[in-house]
């Protein structure tokens, strides 16, 4: 959900779609977790029918669910100026 915002305010997210141009081992380590266990993350979330990972680009399939699977506010991030 972060790099997604981020990519956002910058225009790098087109529709419900965006590159992530990292290896499951790199975002493992961005999470802080195993490069296996972020591929069972991705693998859950992809079963689950919340999005599709391929080929580094990641599909929002279900914004709602995508959402609470991250439990994620974007206000942390200082991204709007007017808040």
């Amino acid at each position: 959900m972060e790099l997604r915002e981020r990519l956002r305010v910058i225009g790098k997210v087109e529709g419900s779609s965006f590159v992530v141009p990292l290896t499951q081992e790199q975002l493992g380590e961005a999470m802080g977790v195993t490069s296996i266990h972020a591929n069972r993350i991705l693998k859950q979330l992809q079963n689950a029918g919340v999005l599709k990972f391929q080929r580094g680009r990641v599909t929002i399939l279900d914004e709602a669910k995508f959402r609470d699977a991250a439990d994620f506010e974007r206000l942390y991030l200082h991204l709007d100026p007017a808040v």
